[in-house]
């Protein structure tokens, strides 16, 4: 199961790109945010379907599998469930430009989160993959506070499942893409921001997944990727920043073997 995930920032003539990455990369599910192209034709052209999403105004889903039904749905996020065993939950958080986004950022996650936890009872799998536009940094409060996402860098961690605070239990998330900072590799981020704030690292990983500890095997580490190029297209600029023609954001890829 290969999946996309890209905030196409309201770009009106995207598909070409969309459609291409989704072939040369072969996506089985394709998750935008901000998107404003023809989702009808895009679906024509790539032998895929739209997903439902009722009440999420921010997300949307389609794919090649039928073996799909809708979760609980909000307005910054959809949960879509896979074959009565896989649990997708996609989202796009608050900005973190917008005075007090923190505040809302926050509010959002602890109700994804419960009912995150709500679909894993019912459906009794704890096989969740949450990604998206976090409109953070891995290392921010909503993506590593143990009553947000509990997303651990190190997998030897995230492997106890949870920890207890308070008398009150917390499941971790493993987020892989820590894996991804700094030039080692490039590009260091999928956003790209130069501010004049006392703090500022310019790159940021704002596009993420993030998987529960128990599908770590399932988790095919090599296909993760930040897509800078397909065959037709440069999503960089020349100065290796994400080329505001198409997006500010760059698409992540990644794949759970089944």
């Amino acid at each position: 199961m290969k999946i996309m995930f890209w905030n196409t920032q309201q770009t009106c003539d995207i598909n070409p790109i969309i459609i291409e990455i989704s072939r040369e990369k072969e996506i089985d599910i394709i998750v935008l945010a901000e998107y404003s192209d023809d989702k009808d034709s895009m679906c024509s052209t790539l032998g895929m379907k739209p997903y439902i999403g009722i009440g999420c105004e921010k997300i949307i889903a389609i794919g090649k599998r039928d073996d799909v039904q809708p979760g609980l749905q909000s307005t910054r996020y959809s949960i879509q469930i896979i074959n009565n065993k896989y649990i997708l939950c996609a989202m796009h958080l608050p900005s973190n430009i917008v005075s007090g986004s923190e505040g809302r950022r926050s509010i959002v996650i602890q109700q994804l989160v419960h009912d995150l936890k709500e679909v894993e009872s019912s459906i009794k799998s704890s096989n969740s993959i949450i990604f998206g536009d976090f409109n953070e940094d891995p290392y921010d409060s909503g993506c590593i506070s143990a009553d947000h996402f509990h997303g651990l860098p190190c997998y030897d961690d995230a492997s106890r499942s949870s920890r207890i605070i308070e008398g009150m239990t917390f499941k971790f998330f493993y987020n892989p893409m820590w894996n991804l900072f700094g030039d080692f590799d490039k590009p260091p981020g999928t956003y790209y921001y130069s501010g004049s704030t006392v703090k500022c690292t310019y790159w940021h990983i704002f596009d993420q997944v993030m998987i529960r500890p128990c599908l770590r095997k399932q988790f095919v580490d090599k296909t993760l990727e930040i897509v800078t190029h397909t065959s037709s297209f440069s999503l960089i600029d020349n100065k290796g920043h994400p080329n505001r023609k198409y997006s500010d954001h760059l698409p992540i890829v990644f794949e759970i073997k089944e």
